[in-house]
């Protein structure tokens, strides 16, 4: 469940998103790279208490704000155009647009450093993008389900359980979730990020099948499957942003 609400405070209008989940024990503001501010409460909390403890830590959201302003991120939104770059894995492909008249949807590959999508001849420029980013999206769709897939027998091996349902999807502000019928939902944007990332990711999810909140058993169980995985925690959270198609 989420809301919204703000405050004044410091001469600026504080707008921020409340994020309810039953899974969370403990309230946390987080401020993002892209400026939004979001309370992650547990059920129950109330709007006023909710409000009175953001105006306490106005101060801090602020100075977070104003850092993220001085040192803003290029926007990452893919335009599918010839010679963009894409992120695959952690490595860097250039996108190739070919028309080929013989074809009629689209294909897409990767070759040597490049990701090439192959359109349908005649294809008009308004439409072309469209198609490209269609593309795009079902190829790292597919590519993301296979990955994930054999993550997830590796893994289940190791817990000695049956691998989980799971679904690959667009997720605009989260890298994965259990649902509390244990259904894992990955965001398949993850595939540009390097392996271990997405390995972590997966690891993460597969983890809340046993714990479902976020305590020192659930972290010992990451720990024990992945030694080292902090690391990777560390990058997704340093490189997510880049991470956008």
């Amino acid at each position: 469940m989420r809301k919204n609400d703000s405050i004044e405070a410091y001469s600026r209008i504080i707008d921020y998103e409340i994020v309810f989940s039953k899974k969370r024990k403990r309230a946390e503001i987080v401020v993002r790279p892209d400026m939004k501010v979001e309370f992650r409460a547990p059920p129950g909390l109330s709007s006023e208490t909710i409000k009175e403890m953001v105006k306490r830590k106005a101060g801090w959201i602020c100075t977070k704000l104003e850092l993220f302003e001085a040192n803003k991120l290029p926007d990452q939104k893919k335009q599918y155009v010839q010679g963009e770059i894409y992120l695959y894995l952690g490595r860097e492909y250039s996108l190739k647009i070919v028309a080929m008249d013989s074809i009629k949807k689209p294909i897409t590959a990767l070759k040597d450093s490049e990701l090439t999508v192959i359109i349908p001849g005649g294809t008009s420029e308004v439409l072309l993008p469209l198609l490209v980013k269609k593309a795009v999206w079902n190829f790292y769709s597919e590519r993301a389900e296979e990955e994930v897939e054999s993550i997830l027998k590796d893994y289940s091996k190791r817990l000695v359980i049956a691998p989980p349902a799971f679904k690959v999807k667009y997720q605009k502000r989260r890298w994965g979730s259990c649902s509390s019928d244990n259904v894992l939902r990955v965001n398949f944007q993850l595939l540009m990020a390097p392996p271990e990332q997405l390995e972590y990711v997966v690891v993460h999810e597969l983890c809340h099948v046993k714990e479902k909140n976020h305590s020192a058993r659930f972290w010992n169980l990451v720990g024990k499957l992945m030694p080292g995985y902090e690391i990777h925690r560390k990058g997704l959270k340093k490189d997510g942003w880049k991470y956008v198609l």
